[in-house]
């Protein structure tokens, strides 16, 4: 009897204990502090996409730099200046040309990625846009508008509305009227055709069906000037239809090879080239289509501009493998003459060193053009 009352006295015993050590543990984690986890926030997506900047202009210090560029020992042909000009570097960077409406100097940055306009008396510049790898810049002739490619999609900017609007397109050729861009693409399923652009709040709408897979487009005369590119075929025909009236189509110029047009800013006169039986071939005609000066020299659209005067880089030695320049398999090297179609007077500037001029035009400060052979800005004195 006595060793069953030990065992029931150790058992309870036993139990409480458990009991006692269980009440322990369980307070132990109830009162136990937590360890708290971070906790994962989806971030909303941020929105990098470039917008143009609005700023007021800063004042640029080193502009002009003007520093003089070693030249050549080559030998250049003669022309009519005995002794080539002194040409000037306008700046020591290598920049992109986007347009120069005196005295605003457009470039492209590549290292800051920035866009800006340069103005060239008061030597201020200001930001327009952020964005890498911009081509094809093309600024509107009343300032307000640039319409450029930005890795490989075409966008255009309204500076006075700082809007930004991707144009869903491939643009091979264009021309502004004002601020409207009128612009040739081929779109799939559709071909060829003629686009107007001017309401941001509307897509580009199309002007007319152009049977071409890749064409060059100008304005002259309110008139509608096409032909093919000469990167897709040498041989072209020029056809022409009114604006305002795109029902209307005719040749305007017969079939020639590496056609190349550059109206007159004030639409009175077309320069012209290409070439024929071998021979490059220049010249100016009217809006009659009647002839007002052929040269004894030729170049590209590319390498001159037409303001009142014609300025244009032109090749020392005619050279008449033509696709092998547009290819970047062949440079020239230039002289700049100008010639001015209300006096028939013409200048001819030989240069000191080796220049594949694109782009000069007459200002006030002198002649500024831009070298394709280093990506850089060049002016040379203009009596």
């Amino acid at each position: 009897m006595r060793n069953k009352t030990w065992f029931i006295i150790g058992a309870l015993i036993l139990i409480l204990l458990l009991g006692i050590s269980g009440l322990g543990f369980y307070l132990s984690k109830k009162t136990e502090k937590k360890e708290e986890k971070p906790k994962i926030v989806s971030a909303p997506e941020l929105d990098i996409s470039p917008l143009p900047i609005k700023e007021e202009e800063k004042i640029l210090p080193t502009l002009p730099s003007l520093e003089k560029k070693e030249t050549r020992t080559e030998e250049l042909v003669t022309t009519s200046t005995p002794t080539g000009e002194e040409v000037k570097t306008l700046f020591d960077k290598e920049f992109g040309f986007g347009g120069l409406i005196y005295p605003y100097l457009y470039i492209y940055d590549r290292d800051e990625g920035i866009l800006k306009y340069l103005n060239l008396e008061d030597k201020t510049y200001k930001e327009l846009y952020k964005g890498f790898y911009l081509k094809n810049i093309s600024v509107s002739p009343t300032r307000k508008r640039i319409v450029f490619q930005e890795n490989n999609k075409w966008k255009i900017i309204d500076l006075g509305f700082d809007t930004t609007k991707e144009l869903k397109f491939d643009i091979q050729s264009h021309f502004w009227v004002n601020d409207t861009l009128y612009f040739f693409s081929f779109v799939d399923f559709k071909g060829g055709g003629l686009y107007k652009f001017s309401d941001f709040q509307k897509e580009p709408e199309l002007v007319k069906p152009l049977d071409l897979i890749d064409g060059k487009i100008k304005f002259f005369n309110n008139l509608v000037l096409v032909y093919v590119s000469p990167l897709i075929n040498s041989k072209s025909y020029v056809f022409s239809f009114n604006l305002k009236k795109p029902s209307d189509w005719q040749i305007y110029l017969e079939e020639k090879d590496f056609y190349s047009l550059l109206p007159s800013s004030n639409g009175k006169y077309l320069y012209l080239s290409y070439l024929e039986d071998g021979e490059w071939i220049s010249k100016i005609i009217d809006q009659n289509k009647k002839e007002i000066k052929r040269f004894d020299w030729a170049s590209f659209e590319e390498k001159c501009t037409f303001e009142e005067i014609l300025v244009c880089g032109v090749p020392l030695n005619k050279l008449n493998y033509l696709d092998d320049w547009f290819k970047l398999k062949r440079n020239f090297n230039d002289k700049i003459v100008i010639f001015n179609p209300q006096t028939n007077e013409q200048k001819e500037i030989k240069l000191n060193g080796f220049y594949d001029i694109l782009k000069p035009q007459k200002t006030p400060l002198g002649i500024i053009f831009f070298n394709r052979n280093d990506s850089k800005f060049y002016i040379v004195n203009f009596k």
